[in-house]
């Protein structure tokens, strides 16, 4: 099973040599908030691109391509990684990521700080970097996913208050895969087969399957399955409930398919996550 539940704190001059040196970066199953300092960097987001200059906030979600074209000297910034199961904490209703607007495919994903914005956001991104170099136990580890749920109700309030819109076309695949993906979230706990969303989309289930496989690197029916190990995982973190209750909740027909499903996807059962996970 990949590597999960963690944090990446490194440089932008480590993230443009892994581009550099690898052409497109193929799509990955985390989160990405790059904080360009100063200096000129060219992105190719999702074959878009775009320039990003001083004091400027980048987001890449899980499933994109990207690629630094070009990386003047001079630049400085820094990146954060991480994937779903570090943000989630044991907070009822907790937003999820897939939420967040700058984190979505069709949304804009450059935010140009004012120097307000900006030391405010730099100062949360530093205390996150201290505590996590600084953590010798589950309550220190806590304080960085505290810090880092923090970090990004605040992108959020810049992010909207900015009305951004993209401008820039859209090629139909990447266009396709944006429904897709906002089609998953908004019935992913009753439809559950590619078909179903190749019907709402008028499309062939062959077509749209290729379409976002060459788009994320993955096959459609791994992202409706992401979405609902997100959702199980959530409930298994934030609530007390059964994982009989969990499973009706949920619409699985019986509680051994639901154990079943989480741990071919997970590696681990229902209940040995909760208990890796509660705090």
């Amino acid at each position: 099973m990949p590597t999960s539940n963690y944090l990446k704190i490194s440089t932008l001059r480590e993230l443009a040599e892994i581009a550099a040196g690898q052409g497109v970066v193929q799509p990955r199953d985390e989160y990405q908030l790059i904080f360009l300092h100063s200096g000129k960097v060219s992105l190719t987001l999702s074959e878009k691109k775009y320039l990003l200059k001083g004091r400027t906030l980048s987001f890449l979600a899980p499933g994109q391509h990207f690629a630094i074209n070009d990386y003047s000297d001079g630049t400085n910034g820094i990146v954060l990684t991480f994937d779903t199961d570090y943000f989630l904490l044991c907070l009822k209703n907790q937003i999820k990521l897939c939420f967040y607007p700058f984190f979505q495919f069709s949304s804009y994903p450059v935010l140009k700080l004012t120097t307000v914005e900006w030391k405010s956001l730099s100062a949360i991104r530093e205390k996150i970097a201290f505590e996590y170099r600084n953590r010798k136990s589950l309550n220190d580890d806590l304080l960085c996913r505290l810090q880092l749920n923090i970090l990004l109700i605040e992108i959020e309030r810049i992010y909207t208050a900015n009305k951004l819109t993209d401008e820039a076309p859209i090629s139909r695949r990447h266009a396709i895969t944006a429904k897709f993906k906002q089609l998953v979230d908004d019935n992913f706990l009753t439809l559950r087969g590619v078909s179903d969303y190749a019907d709402k989309l008028y499309l062939s289930t062959t077509y749209l399957s290729d379409t976002v496989k060459r788009v994320t690197g993955r096959p459609a029916s791994a992202l409706i399955y992401d979405r609902l190990i997100e959702e199980i995982k959530g409930e298994l973190v934030q609530t007390e409930d059964t994982i009989n209750q969990i499973a009706s909740r949920l619409a699985f027909n019986d509680v051994s398919y639901l154990c079943r499903f989480f741990k071919k996807h997970t590696g681990m059962s229902p209940q040995q996550f909760r208990q890796t996970n509660h705090f």
